[in-house]
């Protein structure tokens, strides 16, 4: 079974579209589970997943990684997807995700920006795709917390995500998965995601926070980077 796990913090415009996409899959609804990790919210958004989701649980606000680590708590399933609430799973997601962990413990696949006229930020994406996908060849994978599979076994040895209030600790799961075996890219796993964050920070310094972690492991904080957690 695939467990995916959404962290959620007040998503109550994006988060019954999200849990829909996942339940139209070409992957039949026996084989995963759909988990909401929501960080107290004080919006519907529990409210509106518990209608949908299989399971719902509710912890304190955090960080992102704290609330996926929770979420993946709470996991049945060997393999975990990790997908955010403002993002959009393609309905051959699920199918690569189980196709991907077949061959490696960890997986990402294709990032699209949602909804998003600016040809930079839908160029930027395309790019991003093409990072993950030749990061993953070179053996120094830097995958998108948004878009992210793993073998549950192995997401247990690395120790998670990185629970403390700092930025990029999906780059560091990747980086510290390494030692575990092989990660790959698989192009069924594709997800269209808001750039909504692009439109309160510069472009520049959303890239610059991300080559300072991989240069230096330094990254801004939560509270300095994404007011939702």
């Amino acid at each position: 079974m695939i467990s995916v796990v959404i962290p959620t913090l007040n998503e109550e415009k994006f988060i019954e579209k999200t849990i829909r996409a996942l339940l139209d899959q070409t992957l039949p609804k026996r084989e995963y589970e759909i988990i909401v990790s929501d960080s107290s919210s004080k919006d519907a958004t529990v409210e509106i997943a518990e209608s949908l989701a299989d399971r719902v649980v509710v912890c304190k606000c955090v960080s992102a990684g704290y609330g996926r680590n929770f979420g993946a708590k709470h996991a049945k399933g060997s393999m975990l997807a990790f997908i955010d609430a403002d993002t959009i799973a393609s309905p051959t997601y699920l199918e690569g995700v189980k196709e991907a962990l077949s061959k490696y413990i960890a997986a990402t696949g294709p990032v699209r920006a949602l909804n998003e006229k600016s040809l930079i930020l839908r160029a930027f994406y395309r790019m991003w795709s093409l990072q993950s996908r030749i990061s993953a060849m070179i053996r120094f994978p830097l995958f998108p917390g948004f878009n992210f599979a793993v073998r549950k076994h192995h997401f247990e040895l690395a120790g998670g995500f990185n629970e403390g209030n700092i930025t990029c600790e999906d780059l560091d799961l990747s980086l510290r998965l390494r030692k575990y075996g092989r990660l790959g890219f698989n192009n069924k796993m594709l997800v269209y995601t808001s750039t909504r964050r692009l439109h309160k920070t510069s472009l520049i310094s959303y890239i610059w926070n991300g080559v300072r972690f991989v240069l230096f492991r330094k990254a801004q904080s939560w509270d300095e980077f994404r007011m939702d957690f």
